[in-house]
């Protein structure tokens, strides 16, 4: 009986429009206001040495903003993030001029995951793969049905072209 209760419970998928996570602010941000657009999701740090891709993950929200959605999710799974939420919202405001979603302070790997990463990480969630985060700055592409697209490593700059055609492609 136990193995069969844990082969459903393994095969229950989880939708991306079902969740929701923490702004900078703490006010609640449900996924479902995403529906029918892309969504790329990157996990950010100010003391990362990737931090110039802000200015790229900008103008890739001004050249698709009515198709993509980008959120960042500040982290110190890395050991790059040691500024709070107050902290890093004046940051951000103070050196990069952006217009883009940013979630609270959370983890993105181990015990306590935001919520977003959990189903990014969980195959029998997101029903494509086991997405690991590993360092700063991975984008992960979420088509505008809330499935999960690609992963696209730190080194690749946010306006690179297998980024834009992945946005591009009608699915």
């Amino acid at each position: 009986m136990t193995i069969i209760v844990s082969l459903l419970i393994k095969l229950v998928l989880i939708s991306f429009y079902s969740l929701s996570f923490l702004d900078i602010d703490n006010n609640v941000v449900n996924t479902q206001s995403f529906s029918g657009k892309k969504v790329l999701l990157v996990n950010i740090a100010s003391n990362s040495n990737k931090i110039n891709q802000l200015n790229g993950l900008q103008q890739l929200q001004q050249n698709f903003k009515d198709s993509l959605v980008i959120v960042l999710f500040p982290t110190n799974s890395f050991g790059s993030e040691p500024k709070t939420n107050q902290e890093l919202k004046q940051y951000l405001e103070q050196n990069y001029n952006l217009n883009i979603i940013i979630a609270a302070k959370s983890n993105v790997t181990g015990d306590n995951k935001n919520p977003i990463y959990e189903w990014l990480s969980n195959k029998s969630y997101n029903g494509d793969v086991d997405a690991l985060t590993q360092a700063d700055f991975i984008k992960y592409l979420i088509d505008k049905d809330g499935r999960f697209m690609a992963m696209f490593s730190s080194k690749i700059q946010p306006m690179d072209s297998s980024i834009i055609n992945a946005i591009n492609t009608q699915y």
